[in-house]
């Protein structure tokens, strides 16, 4: 199939013979968008809650890892600290219930369900959007409580090159190039980085008799890549594009508070690759994707006597059409087909999946102040029986700009067990459903422009997402665990968040805030002995907020962020909640055709003991210093 479809995609895009013009259309440069944290809706898509990263915060973090970017948003971060996994959840849902995608393409191991946040350097990205709820159909299923949508633009550049070098507390050294190069016809871009640190930080040791002063030990962890990209526009009308992503990490993963006479280590490496076409004709436009994801990793634990290596690999090939109607309908659908294959000693040979799916995205103009929306998905493996997935929206605008807007919406979302649920030996279990839920959101947004020099921006919602057949591993016979569809789970709550921008003449001043209340418990009965029915799942907060204020003059810029993590459950005993503040100071500067920014740090400002994990010692305050050099 991946040989077949790859000769397939290749031949539609030379052998096509629809060049010719008879209107000629805008050239697609993709630029990136420049909208807040908070954002108010897209506002082609005032249906459902969609977010993107301010490009400003984006700048600012260059040096840091997508997990850290995330850390100031209304998304959850699970991270069990430096040189360890981070994984995102939304609105109270697990790590495999959340979905990453970079350039269209699905992150999340097909093995065990989720993406590192700490291994995406934020330098690779120039957009990171949040798509709450039933707007992650827009990309794919499982994504319960929302998906990332990460991009790398392929643009016409403007031939610059860009230097970032950070030193760092703890060992910390960072280096990243990019360098863009091109015309109107065809362009390139390379990005290459190395990024090493010891993460030796004190740390007290709380579990200890006397709580110890202490040192994080075998923790030292580095990491490089590259990313090139192309583009070329073939023809008035046809726009090829390629990225090529490859990278490499080895981290010493460090031990808890209760022991340190182990040692382990983790190698990840991948390599990931997308092809996209697309065709522009007067009423309509198509386009093509292939893509291929190549992953390993070796894992070793010297205690334990494990050297556990894994292979991954994922082709996909998808396409999509795009009409353009007299009416006010908005529609675009497609297919998509990918390959799965995996093998690991755990497997006991080569295990292979085809997920095969069909889509469509639709949105009505009811009148100037109702709107309405479908998004349809219906997937199956293996060609078996097919699940069907769908969210139905609707908003209505109060007044014709965006001072105010109502929405609602509400649907139906799976997700398929991972391979390692499936085929892992013990415990893997092949007659696992998928999980299921029903959503539903309802909420308001408003954006006010009170004049030139002030700017309002605020949105609250409530959601609720019922979770059947979730799936646990649970002690079984002998001495291993199983993975069975056992639990209910209900995750509800409330979003708000809140900005306002004052402009001067030569300064600007931004403050902006966000709280949310996330109940999520456990809504099965296992057992007559089970404890946990209404109780809050482990390692979710009840209450996260999160707060920022920028200010900028000139050539200075100045910010603090704020984040509070309320308490949390675990397996034995509820870790405190705890607040984190990080403050910036940056300076530009030029000289002749070079442009400075140097940008000082400081993490974790007030020294906060804290842990994220149990027994996972975190660092105290720590330091940054960023030059960007751009020529």
């Amino acid at each position: 199939m991946k040989y077949v479809g790859i000769i397939l995609f290749l031949g539609i895009i030379f052998g096509s013979n629809s060049l010719s013009a008879k209107k000629k259309p805008e050239y697609d440069t993709l630029k990136p968008k420049e909208v807040e944290l908070i954002g108010i809706r897209n506002r082609e898509k005032a249906l459902l809650k969609t977010v993107s990263i301010d490009s400003t915060d984006i700048a600012d973090h260059q040096s840091a890892t997508l997990a850290d970017l995330l850390s100031q948003s209304s998304v959850y971060i699970k991270n069990y600290g430096p040189s360890m996994v981070a994984s995102a959840g939304f609105r109270g849902t697990a790590a495999d219930q959340t979905k990453t995608y970079w350039n269209g393409i699905p992150l999340n191991s097909s093995m065990y369900g989720i993406q590192d946040l700490n291994l995406i350097p934020v330098f690779l990205l120039d957009g990171v959007d949040l798509n709450y709820s039933g707007s992650s159909l827009l990309n794919g299923s499982g994504g319960f409580g929302g998906s990332l949508n990460l991009q790398s633009n392929t643009t016409r550049p403007n031939n610059v090159a860009e230097l970032v070098s950070t030193v760092g507390s703890f060992g910390e050294i960072k280096d990243y190039l990019g360098v863009n190069y091109g015309s109107q016809k065809f362009w390139v871009g390379t990005k290459v980085y190395y990024e090493s640190a010891q993460n030796n930080f004190p740390y007290i040791n709380t579990f200890q008799w006397g709580n110890p002063h202490e040192a994080q030990q075998d923790a030292s962890t580095y990491q490089y890549g590259i990313l090139q990209t192309f583009g070329w526009q073939a023809s008035p009308k046809d726009i090829l594009k390629a990225n090529f992503w490859y990278q490499y990490s080895d981290r010493n993963l460090p031990q808890t508070m209760i022991s340190n006479v182990n040692h382990e280590y983790q190698d990840d490496e991948s390599f990931r690759s997308v092809i996209s076409y697309r065709h522009y004709d007067a009423g309509y436009n198509w386009g093509l994707d292939g893509s291929w994801v190549k992953e390993y990793l070796f894992y070793y634990n010297q205690l334990s006597d494990i050297n556990s290596a894994s292979y991954n690999n994922r082709y996909e090939l998808k396409g999509s059409f795009n009409p353009e109607f007299k009416i006010p309908l908005a529609l675009k659908a497609g297919v998509e087909d990918v390959e799965e294959t995996a093998n690991t000693l755990e497997y006991y040979g080569e295990r292979i999946r085809n997920r095969a799916s069909v889509w469509a995205d639709g949105n009505y103009e009811l009148s100037k102040h109702w709107l309405a929306g479908l998004i349809l998905r219906t997937e199956t493996i293996n060609f078996k029986m097919p699940q069907v997935a769908f969210t139905g929206s609707v908003s209505y605008k109060v007044f014709q700009n965006q001072a105010l807007v109502f929405y609602a919406n509400g649907g139906h979302n799976f997700n398929y067990p991972n391979l390692n649920d499936l085929y892992w030996y013990p415990g893997g279990n092949p007659n696992l459903q998928p999980e299921n839920t029903w959503f539903g959101e309802v909420g308001a947004s408003s954006f006010l422009q009170i004049n030139t020099h002030n700017e309002l921006q605020a949105d609250a919602s409530i959601f609720s997402n019922w979770i059947d057949d979730y799936i646990q591993w649970t002690p079984a016979g002998g001495s291993y665990w199983q993975a069975q569809n056992l639990k209910k789970v209900w995750s509800r709550g409330v979003e708000t968040n809140i900005s306002y921008t004052h402009s001067w003449t030569d300064s600007k001043l931004l403050i902006k805030g966000g709280w949310q209340f996330t109940p999520s418990s456990d809504q099965s009965l296992t057992s007559a002995y089970d404890q946990n029915l209404g109780k809050q799942l482990i390692y979710i907060p009840l209450y996260t907020a999160q707060a920022m204020a920028r200010y900028s003059i000139k050539k200075y810029e100045f910010s603090a962020e704020y984040t509070y993590t309320g308490a949390r459950n675990t397996t034995d005993l509820q870790l405190p909640g705890y607040s984190l503040v990080n403050v910036f100071a940056s300076r530009n500067f030029s000289f002749k055709q070079f442009k400075f920014n140097i940008l000082a740090k400081c993490n974790n400002v007030f020294d906060e003991n804290y842990q994220a994990i149990i027994w996972r010692p975190m660092p105290g305050r720590w330091w940054e210093i960023i030059l960007r050099v751009v020529v």
